[in-house]
């Protein structure tokens, strides 16, 4: 696998994720609800990201983006869902999965600093096997909750999975 490095979000990523979730777009939308047609506006992609940047100053979300090398392969992030779980996301682009690096940017992610979480919490389709894999590969645990819900006709099942900080 390549060597991926996970770095905070920032501005000056603006063009390069702008052209990284563009480029993505239909094959996200394959597996996850669209965030519209006005997300993807320059100058509406641009005050979302001011937000996320907003949040994250506040502390109320984490956003990174997993780079190898000047490439942008994918995002990562970690919202609070209660006092002291925060909800793990992530996504990489249609030509790098496979590859690990969402694997290697979990784990990364783990050595991190989180103030204000005692745990991490997860969900993905229970058709989702490859990002099963990645969640177990990185330490979460599947805890047994399930959640369903109706998109574009069908029901999606969820799995939940954890991973315990230490602290």
């Amino acid at each position: 696998m390549d060597r991926v490095s996970v770095k905070a979000l920032r501005l000056q990523d603006e063009a390069l994720l702008y052209e990284f979730e563009c480029e993505n777009r239909t094959y996200f939308e394959r597996s996850v609800p669209s965030r519209g047609d006005t997300y993807y506006e320059p100058e509406s992609f641009h005050q979302a990201l001011q937000q996320l940047l907003s949040e994250q100053t506040n502390r109320d979300g984490y956003y990174y983006l997993i780079w190898r090398d000047d490439t942008i392969v994918g995002r990562l992030n970690v919202h609070h869902t209660d006092a002291d779980t925060g909800e793990v996301g992530y996504r990489v682009g249609a030509g790098h999965g496979g590859r690990g690096y969402a694997t290697a940017a979990l784990r990364q992610l783990l050595t991190f600093k989180l103030p204000g979480f005692n745990r991490l919490r997860a969900e993905t389709t229970s058709d989702n096997v490859a990002s099963q894999h990645v969640l177990r590969g990185a330490g979460f645990i599947r805890d047994g909750e399930v959640r369903q819900i109706e998109w574009e006709g069908r029901t999606l099942t969820f799995y939940t999975y954890v991973y315990p900080l230490d602290r």
